[in-house]
């Protein structure tokens, strides 16, 4: 059981609420019994020391009780450990230290983990707000920041996290990804318009998103032997980054191998129509491949070297620019390519595999109100298909009484 000594101070009584010594000496012993460290905390009153004392008892019974000191490390420290722990790559950890440098240092960095509080935690929400980000985005990192106090707590560093009380009026069952509406989605003409206007070495990546559901990542890595030219089936495992991997592109800017929500030995694969298999024949006869791969785009300044996303959006704005419709990103081709495959009745688990989707609950949050019209469309097609050739039935099916009809009312008197 914790203990509390009184240790006077030397300090005249006039002077001893002021003075900075602390007399009051709460003893206690860590959870293990007589194997457990002994420690000792100051406190200047009273009151406090046995609400100290009171507070570590109860936490040791828990099973809850943190070290103090271990509270003390500051949210950076806590940060930088955190993003060490994983195995991410390259690419992930200079993500992580952009979001950290331009959300959490400038708030959280040099603050002791332990004295975040749920009152900071909506702080720093509304910092973010008043910064005018947008609430998904928002929703994101702070996501993110309660997986950082997660780990906090697993690591015995504070006791709970401060997240899950921020907000309790906010809604748990809300997501964390952004739905597509109509508007981010371009018909079939916009489409062709882009392409129209985007200089040939390129049209070929915008293909395979708008008929494959590639990411731009991807469709840069494009290669002929990531095509099964036989059965029209186009494997995706590789993808151009900032941070490639050096085995293969041999410079930090490169391709690496895997993809998004993949690991390195796993692919998805999706299916190519007639007409685009066509189109990557035409672009490896016009410009030819290049590397042991056969990668297909090769960057303009450099020989041997993957072109960067940047340069690929830049290609991108500026046809989008030139037809007329500024507002899209390349991005708006994946969702053509999938508000496609709903509306024409490809089952939802398919769609989910063939862009690279964990699950089929990403593509129903993401594309919602695409599927609710699927929904539509699937109750039109039976009623369609059943509804005419149920009338003759009509009078053949008598529902069964849920009570005794009026005229038998008698009999089952007689019964009882």
């Amino acid at each position: 059981m914790a203990t509390i000594k009184k240790e006077d101070c030397t300090c005249p009584r006039r002077k001893k609420p002021t003075c900075p010594h602390k007399p009051y000496r709460v003893t206690y012993r860590e959870p293990g019994g007589r194997a457990g460290k002994p420690r000792q905390v100051s406190f200047k009153r009273s009151e406090d020391a046995d609400a100290f004392a009171i507070k570590v008892e109860r936490e040791k019974d828990l099973g809850t009780y943190v070290n103090p000191k271990s509270g003390q490390r500051t949210f950076e420290s806590v940060w930088q450990e955190w993003v060490s722990a994983g195995t991410l790559e390259e690419s992930s950890k200079a993500n992580y230290a952009s979001v950290y440098r331009n959300h959490y240092g400038p708030f959280f960095g040099k603050t002791p983990i332990g004295s975040i509080n749920p009152e900071k935690i909506n702080a720093w929400e509304a910092d973010q707000k008043e910064r005018g980000y947008k609430p998904n985005g928002i929703q994101v990192r702070a996501n993110i920041l309660s997986s950082v106090f997660n780990y906090a707590v697993n690591a015995e560093i504070i006791g709970r996290n401060p997240c899950r009380k921020a907000n309790p009026r906010k809604n748990k069952g809300g997501t964390t990804v952004t739905p597509v509406t109509d508007s981010d989605i371009p018909t079939m003409s916009e489409v062709l318009g882009i392409i129209a206007e985007a200089p040939k070495f390129v049209r070929a990546g915008l293909w395979s998103m708008a008929g494959c559901g590639t990411r731009p990542g991807e469709a840069l890595a494009l290669s002929e032997d990531s095509m099964d030219w036989d059965r029209g089936i186009l494997t995706v495992d590789h993808q151009v980054s900032a941070f490639g991997c050096q085995e293969i592109s041999g410079f930090r800017r490169g391709v690496k191998r895997g993809t998004k929500h993949r690991t390195y030995d796993e692919a998805r694969q999706t299916p190519v129509a007639e007409s685009i298999v066509e189109v990557f024949n035409d672009h490896i006869d016009a410009f030819g491949s290049w590397g042991e791969r056969g990668w297909f785009f090769e960057s303009p300044r450099l020989e041997q070297r993957h072109p960067s996303y940047d340069w690929f959006l830049t290609q991108f704005k500026t046809a989008a620019s030139a037809a007329g419709t500024p507002q899209y990103t390349p991005k708006s081709f994946r969702h053509f390519f999938v508000s496609e495959a709903i509306h024409n009745g490809i089952p939802l688990f398919e769609v989910a595999a063939w862009v690279g989707h964990r699950t089929t609950r990403t593509t129903e949050l993401v594309y919602g109100h695409l599927v609710r019209r699927a929904m539509d469309r699937g109750a039109r097609t039976v009623e369609n298909r059943l509804g005419l050739n149920l009338a003759p039935f009509k009078g053949l099916i008598i529902p069964v009484p849920a009570s005794p009809l009026e005229e038998d009312a008698e009999d089952w008197d007689d019964v009882a």
